[in-house]
């Protein structure tokens, strides 16, 4: 039920939850027991069986809970509602109530019922600790319900079939789908998301009768991935019921709606990265991970959100899913693993081919003596020797001893005192600055070194730094090991804390000392080796070309001569829910070089194009006299009629509004245009969270949403002026 939300870089949003994430167990897989491995459901619902009319699917299935909705009220051992006005994570437009009028069961049917009304409720998830029932703090124009039944029915394979008939119109989006119940892997979507049916907009031209159903996995938002596959019923599925099903063994699923096979994905084609705890880091997990854990059902009606977008006049409300039954199966011939019990397989279905897992990319800082780092820049050999140093304000508070072959010993005998690993002066070298960018590892990265306490204080915290200066440096406290053993210790960036002794927080995009220790409370003596950054590809160390800055305050490239500025290491991306819709390419202009050309293809899909950092820019001298300017060819319009949008971006969903490039350029000439940022920043669709003092995306464009078949466009000179 996740928005597919195109991939710009999160700016640090999104934590793992890393208590508890993953298994200890000496595989590493991070999967359950076999005795949690089959179908299972609360202990208070495993006694539910269906109504003696029902029929099973056969082929060895057998039923372990169900709700075929006989009674009058809907049953709250099987189900709870979530109240709250969050808006899915997806920005949708809906409050979710346990109110009479959204969610009902009659006639043997539960019914979940789209009003449009005006409602006020909580702003965040019923799970957030900040929850609260008599928040009002947000109001919307829509309600809706939402059922779960978590920790009443949870499951670890089977078979999930659900008997329904669908809402239609611009901006509804029904599902049944299921979340992990104990986001063992940590935060949404580590864990994993399976989606056994959706749609939107149902029954509007570009939607009609299609349906979808789709895997949530990878990382943590938003290093999240998914994959999935359409489908058309025969017959509507908004003026008929349709039984939508999964079976789900270890390591494959497959989708079925009336029992008719559609799509199969397998583990071959999922992944997921976890924390597996201090001394293995984050890891990829193995075998079925991460759905080899215990998940529930949801079943909802949004209204709005990214994917769909919102209502229009032609919506009719109230909008209802109406649902017969819903039942689980185990798989008798093995129900720890699922397997054994596949019910009327197309062979001719290849499972889709999904994602593949990163790989950790490891860089050494030291390990028997200071690292050489070699990087080229722009054809040229550019070495930086790491520089082991310490701060002892007084003479004597630290003894620092790195040694060539061998570990570094330090004694910090007195407060205050660290010691450090450096960059080395790059001076002699014009192409770039001193110091590395550290791409891709707020999220995904870790500093791993080995540690020997051969003596230390009661009391005494060992500190572990990223520094970019002072006072824009980033800290964590670590567990100090046993005395007299060597021990090894990973640090997620992800962990690190601003610091608390003055404003200020690491640049990963201008590191200067990639590793520092300080004590805090009293004396130490350690030794160290192995220091190394490791993260999740695609990141890495990189040299700072010259001219990179965190403060931009004067006029900037974005794209100029064939190439991204170098304050956008990201480069060129696009987002098009993987469908090929978008894509990008340099191209030569017989009078102007190297172009950017963007093509947006003949079909329903929607896409964009972006130029984008890795790490946020400060860009607030902009926000009164700046202006983004570019030179566009409009080679095709397709079938646009709408126009042509850009929009600048700090994160995911938190964008500038779209706004029109106006009046429109004609076809077959370049066209010079400016854009105040005051009106990007002034205009009403900018989302409030847009933050021009930490952004990482100057440029965004697309064809108006629905409205992009066909479109063919180049670029050139995309410059931030004042």
């Amino acid at each position: 039920m996740k928005a597919f939300n195109h991939p710009t870089i999160g700016l640090g949003l999104a934590l793992l939850l890393l208590a508890g994430c993953g298994s200890d167990s000496d595989d590493d897989s991070g999967s359950s027991s076999s005795s949690e491995s089959s179908a299972s459901s609360s202990e208070s619902s495993s006694s539910n069986s269906a109504s003696s009319s029902s029929e099973g699917p056969g082929n060895g299935w057998a039923m372990v809970w169900s709700d075929e909705f006989e009674g009058e009220t809907i049953d709250s051992e099987k189900w709870s509602h979530e109240v709250n006005c969050a808006g899915g994570g997806n920005n949708e437009l809906q409050c979710y109530t346990d109110r009479e009028e959204n969610s009902f069961v009659e006639d043997g049917m539960l019914h979940l019922v789209a009003k449009a009304e005006t409602f006020s409720g909580p702003g965040v998830f019923d799970d957030d600790p900040a929850y609260s029932p008599d928040d009002t703090s947000v109001t919307r124009d829509y309600t809706s319900a939402r059922l779960r039944s978590k920790n009443k029915g949870d499951w670890t394979y089977g078979r999930i079939e659900v008997r329904a008939k669908m809402p239609q119109g611009q901006g509804l989006w029904p599902a049944i789908w299921m979340l992990p119940t104990d986001f063992s892997y940590g935060a949404w979507a580590a864990s994993g998301e399976i989606d056994i049916f959706e749609a939107v907009n149902s029954n509007t031209e570009g939607f009609g009768n299609e349906m979808h159903g789709t895997l949530h996995y990878g990382g943590a938002w938003p290093n999240n991935v998914y994959s999935g596959t359409s489908h058309e019923p025969d017959d509507p599925i908004w003026d008929n019921f349709h039984t939508y099903a999964l079976e789900w063994e270890e390591g494959e699923m497959r989708w079925y709606v009336n029992d008719v096979h559609f799509a199969t994905q397998t583990s071959d084609g999922w992944y997921n990265v976890y924390w597996a705890g201090e001394e293995k880091g984050f890891k990829v997990g193995e075998g079925a991970a991460p759905f080899n854990e215990r998940f529930h059902l949801l079943l909802n009606v949004a209204v709005g959100g990214t994917w769909p977008g919102a209502p229009n006049d032609q919506t009719s409300f109230p909008q209802e899913m109406v649902v017969d039954y819903v039942r689980v199966y185990e798989c008798s011939d093995d129900p720890e693993t699922g397997k054994g019990c596949a019910t009327n397989v197309d062979e001719s279905i290849e499972p889709l081919s999904g994602h593949t897992p990163p790989e950790q990319v490891s860089t050494d800082l030291y390990r028997n003596g200071a690292a050489t780092l070699t990087f080229q820049v722009d054809g040229t050999t550019v070495e930086n020797t790491l520089v082991p140093g310490f701060y002892s304000p007084t003479a004597g508070n630290v003894v620092s001893t790195p040694m060539a072959d061998g570990p570094w010993s330090i004694q910090f005998n007195a407060s205050p005192g660290n010691a450090f690993l450096s960059s080395e002066s790059m001076a002699e070298e014009p192409a770039v600055e001193d110091g590395f960018q550290f791409t891709n590892m707020e999220d995904y990265g870790e500093l791993r070194f080995d540690l020997l306490v051969e003596a230390i204080e009661p009391e005494t915290e060992l500190l572990v730094k990223v520094d970019s200066g002072w006072p824009d440096v980033s800290f964590t406290s670590i567990d100090v090991p046993q005395t007299g053993e060597w021990t090894t210790i990973t640090v997620p960036m992800s962990e690190l804390q601003p610091n608390d002794v003055q404003p200020g927080a690491v640049d990963f995009g201008a590191v200067t000392n990639p590793f520092v220790i300080e004590p805090k409370g009293g004396t130490a003596e350690i030794e160290l080796n192995n220091i190394q950054v490791r993260c999740m590809s695609p990141c890495g160390i990189e040299p700072i070309p010259a001219g990179v800055s965190t403060v931009l305050d004067s006029s900037f490239d974005v794209y100029v001569d064939g190439a991204p500025g170098v304050n956008w290491d990201f480069g060129v991306g696009t987002w098009d829910n993987n469908t090929g819709h978008v894509s990008v390419s340099d191209v030569e202009d017989p009078d102007r070089g190297t172009v950017l050309q963007v093509v947006f293809s003949e079909s329903s899909n929607n896409g964009l194009m972006f130029v984008q950092s890795t790490n946020a820019k400060d860009a607030t001298a902009f926000a009164a006299d700046g202006k983004l300017e570019f030179d566009i060819k409009v080679l095709s319009y397709g079938s646009n009629t709408a126009g042509l949008v850009v929009k600048a971006e700090s994160g995911p969903s938190e964008g500038t509004g779209d706004l029109l490039i106006e009046p429109a350029p004609p076809v077959g000439e370049w066209t010079s245009v400016s854009i105040p940022v005051a009106d990007m920043l002034n205009h009403p669709g900018t989302n409030p969270a847009f933050d021009l003092g930490a952004f990482n995306t100057p440029f965004v464009f697309l064809p108006v949403w629905d409205d992009q078949s066909g479109v063919q466009v180049q670029f050139d000179n995309i410059r931030w002026t004042r």
